[in-house]
């Protein structure tokens, strides 16, 4: 019967929780306990109602304990995620990467993967989005190419020090372009937890993990 039901959880308040924009199950609870102890006496609560609303506090709880399930799971993937890239320490890795730098008018050079025999163009950037310098070569055979740049823009100034970003396309046989960037390899030496996000260091340059197209023991890299 209804009127068996103790009221006793009524006594937990408000001031007893910590303010929240959602509802939980102990306020679901609360919010039956607090309706069922205020209805009109000459016409309570109907039995389905009732059971209606405890059917959605066991659905309730059980969304909950399965998200607090999840969450626990979610933990410990992450835990293990980091000690595997933690284990990339000391290896070989390829990277795809976007950026050159200049430092004291010298460039690091552009190197580059090609599929398959065909022409290229590369195209250099400031840190502003200009185009610093465009080169178009002839034919390269499908292999491993190395752009090597003279750190002058199209005028034939020396740019300044610093961090450029570049492109390198294929030239199709039908006159388009098809970007296939540059990339770069060397020992991974540490690794990064940041933000959710994992980063690698090579030659002491920061690279997101997924970047990594290629990993090797040390040794392997020839």
């Amino acid at each position: 019967m209804i009127n068996a039901i103790d009221y006793s959880y009524s006594t937990y308040t408000t001031t007893q929780r910590t303010a929240s924009n959602t509802l939980d199950k102990e306020a679901f609870l609360l919010l039956l306990i607090t309706e069922l102890k205020n209805q009109n006496p000459l016409d309570p609560m109907d039995n389905k109602d009732f059971i209606a609303q405890l059917t959605q506090f066991s659905t309730l709880e059980q969304i909950t304990n399965m998200t607090e399930s999840i969450q626990n799971f979610l933990t410990l993937q992450e835990g293990a995620f980091q000690a595997q890239a933690a284990s990339l320490i000391g290896k070989y890795a390829v990277v795809q990467t976007d950026q050159i730098a200049v430092s004291d008018g010298t460039a690091e050079s552009i190197v580059f993967e090609l599929d398959e025999a065909a022409p290229v163009v590369i195209r250099i950037y400031d840190s502003n989005g200009n185009l610093v310098k465009e080169a178009t070569s002839s034919s390269l055979d499908a292999g491993t190419h190395a752009y090597v740049w003279d750190a002058r823009d199209s005028s034939g100034l020396t740019v300044s020090d610093g961090t450029y970003t570049y492109t390198v396309s294929k030239i199709n046989s039908d006159g388009s372009e098809t970007e296939i960037g540059g990339v770069e390899g060397g020992k991974i030496e540490s690794v990064k937890f940041r933000n959710n996000q994992i980063y690698v260091y090579i030659g002491g340059k920061e690279y997101p993990l997924a970047s990594i197209v290629e990993i090797m023991e040390e040794g392997d890299n020839t």
